[in-house]
């Protein structure tokens, strides 16, 4: 038989080419520690909800531990275990790491990564150091050692006794975090990652989160949610009710849909939310606000975030600007679908095909939905234009500067009004007909406090206080002298006087 070596190289690239993104590794770890947590579940050994996920981020020491209270691993075990490269026994319908190469992704960002873990009954810790600076060095090195020589003089296994039987665990420590990688001590950042990305409940302050749940439970779907703190303080999905657009202001969640998915088959493959705004605009692009870390039709499975949050944008087709208007999620259930090993986007198989395949039909709807949120605000916008030109004439803020000059564009915007008022009417009555659509129930909500438009009245000439004991030949006098000046603004001097003698000469 032909002997095969595996090269240093290899190491490389399931360690430094492994994620496109440093904080990529946290999620990795994270997603081992909640297939820990199950399993401690499953053998009793852990109640359930009583899994708990700690990172800790210590910027001043540049150091990183994340630790969980899962069913761990044994000192029988431990050594085997984390020698084995590329080996799990997890399958991908019940966890979510099932390749056994994660856990070495942390070498790429510290010097030292060290693992330990205890099983609940014995009295022994196992510990793993691996001097992941060392090793980076030899990926440069004229020496090319074979794969598994350098992992074996680079890795130093150890066990040490503790007087309590009790207590089981996994830690992960990422030691002298490597300058380049700064992010990954930016508590901040690591939050507002995790945020979305890692399987956590919705924010208390969500409102609509009881009807997601509800939803998920009508399925016979459970959301899989751990309770995952940094730093001593809880990590939930920051979505919210209160939206910022690109260029048309403030906009509200005020309602969720859902949608099954279904194969070709009639399988039911997944199922996915999406919020009901005015939808005003693309959510901020703004990367510090809210809005933007929000945005975004997003894909999960086992509510582990796959890819970005724009990930879906292709299946928009024609306008792919269409998810950055929503947010919501897509909970895949079919276990065909297998995450690539950086979990960027799932392999291209037949059931991610599938997947594609059948959002789309329902991705129709949400372009009709948001190109008719742009027709409808664009009507609306009409009808309100003539009262806010005379709300701006007189609060000084129009670009006109007089009365004449608003009258001529007033009876404009007037013609406009009238033409959008009667498309608007239109709109709602055709909603009426399908009333359990989703753009119906926009339209209802847009509408329901818009008001028949009623032409607008052009303000009142201010009048100068006039002496009372005027005679009346006075005063018609200077009314006619008054009629000339505003009939016309634009002269003034000599010729302004030449028209008021003609005037006053007829």
């Amino acid at each position: 038989m032909t002997e095969v070596n595996l090269g240093i190289i290899l190491v490389e690239i399931i360690t430094s080419g492994l994620y496109k993104n440093s904080l990529d590794v946290i999620r990795e770890y994270i997603q081992n520690s909640c297939d820990a947590i199950d399993d401690a579940i499953k053998v009793g050994v852990l109640r359930k909800n009583d899994g708990k996920i700690t990172i800790t981020i210590d910027e001043a020491k540049r150091k990183i531990t994340i630790e969980d209270n899962g069913i761990g691993l044994s000192a029988l075990t431990f050594q085997k275990k984390l020698s084995d490269i590329g080996k799990s026994d997890k399958t991908l319908e019940t966890a979510r790491g099932f390749r056994g190469i994660g856990r070495l992704g942390g070498m790429a960002y510290c010097k030292t990564l060290v693992f330990s873990s205890k099983i609940a009954g014995e009295k022994k810790i196992s510990r793993l150091i691996i001097d992941a600076e060392r090793l980076r060095r030899e990926f440069f090195s004229d020496k090319k050692r074979p794969a598994e020589y350098a992992l074996a003089t680079n890795m130093s296994f150890s066990t040490s006794d503790t007087n309590s039987y009790n207590g089981h665990f996994f830690r992960v420590e990422l030691i002298d975090i490597v300058y380049t990688n700064a992010d990954l001590l930016n508590v901040n950042k690591v939050r507002d990652y995790l945020s979305f990305i890692a399987p956590v409940p919705y924010s208390p302050q969500f409102e609509f989160r009881k009807q997601i749940y509800a939803h998920a439970t009508e399925l016979g779907f459970k959301i899989t949610e751990y309770d995952i703190c940094v730093n001593g303080k809880p990590i939930f999905k920051s979505y919210k009710t209160d939206v910022q657009t690109t260029y048309n202001g403030d906009d509200k969640i005020f309602g969720v849909e859902f949608r099954k998915v279904y194969d070709d088959d009639e399988n039911l493959i997944a199922w996915f939310w999406f919020g009901l705004s005015q939808f005003k605009g693309v959510l901020s692009e703004k990367h510090e606000t809210d809005s933007y870390k929000m945005r975004g039709i997003r894909l999960r499975q086992k509510n582990i975030q796959i890819g970005d949050a724009l990930i879906l944008r292709t299946v928009f087709e024609d306008d792919q600007r269409g998810t950055k208007y929503f947010i919501g999620e897509v909970h895949t259930i079919d276990t065909n679908l297998r995450p690539n090993s950086e979990r960027d986007d799932f392999e291209e198989n037949t059931a991610y095909n599938n997947l594609k395949s059948a959002l789309k039909k329902y991705f129709v709807e949400l372009n009709e939905l948001y190109r008719t949120a742009v027709t409808v605000r664009t009507l609306i916008n009409a009808v309100n234009a003539p009262g806010n030109a005379v709300s701006d004439f007189q609060r000084g803020r129009s670009k006109f500067k007089n009365r004449e000059e608003l009258k001529d564009e007033l009876d404009r915007l007037n013609r406009n009004a009238i033409k959008a008022d009667s498309t608007l009417a239109w709109i709602n009555w055709k909603a009426t007909r399908t009333p359990d659509t989703v753009s119906a129930k926009f339209i209802n909500h847009v509408m329901e406090n818009q008001t028949p438009f009623v032409p607008p009245k052009l303000p009142p000439i201010d009048e100068p206080s006039l002496p009372f004991k005027w005679r009346k030949d006075s005063l018609k006098l200077y009314n006619a002298i008054k009629e000339v000046i505003l009939a016309n603004p634009t002269i003034g001097g000599r010729k302004l006087l030449d028209k008021i003698n003609d005037t006053l000469l007829k």
